[in-house]
This record gives structure tokens, sequence and C-alpha cells, in this order.
């Protein structure tokens, strides 16, 4: 899928299992418990069952960078972002 203008940003509330480091010998007061995550990106692909959101993107490459697949059972809330157009003053 090429990169195109245009992605929406996001903001999406999620949970991801959890693994103790190291993980061998935990006693019941070390259990990992899931994570709550904020991720902050471009929404670059919407499936059915999950969203792909990319933290950046370099469209003359057409690469994204720091992208991750969030399977839509562990989605608390996605929020569209507004993003403001402004002028930089040096």
């Amino acid at each position: 899928m090429p990169i195109r203008d245009g992605y929406s940003a996001v903001f999406v509330d999620w949970v991801d299992s959890c693994e103790s480091v190291p993980n061998s010998d935990l006693s019941i007061y070390e259990l990992p418990s899931p994570q709550r995550i904020f991720q902050a990106g471009f929404l670059v692909h919407d499936d059915e069952d999950h969203i792909v959101v990319a933290g950046g993107m370099k469209p003359d490459l057409e690469t994204y960078d720091y992208v991750i697949a969030i399977p839509r059972c562990a989605i608390v809330a996605i929020r569209y972002l507004t993003i403001e157009e402004s002028e930089i003053s040096e």
C-alpha cells in the first residue's frame, strides 16, 4: 500500500499483555498485569480486526517508522486528532 497524504492522526488507548523480565521463578506477589498504553500517530491501516498506527512516515522513501498493529479487542478508545496548521516564525 503506497504512502498517501491525508492519514488521520489518532490517539489510541489500549491494553497490552505484559511479561516480567526475567520471567522465571516468579512468586505469587510478582505476577504481571496487562499494561495500559497510549499510542499516538498516523492511522495507516484500518481493518475489521485490527488497526495499524505509524509514529512517522517518510513519503520520499515510501516507508513508515515505529509501526504497531493493535488488535481491536485490545482497544479501549480511539480519538481522532485535529491538526492545526500554523506558520513557523523564526
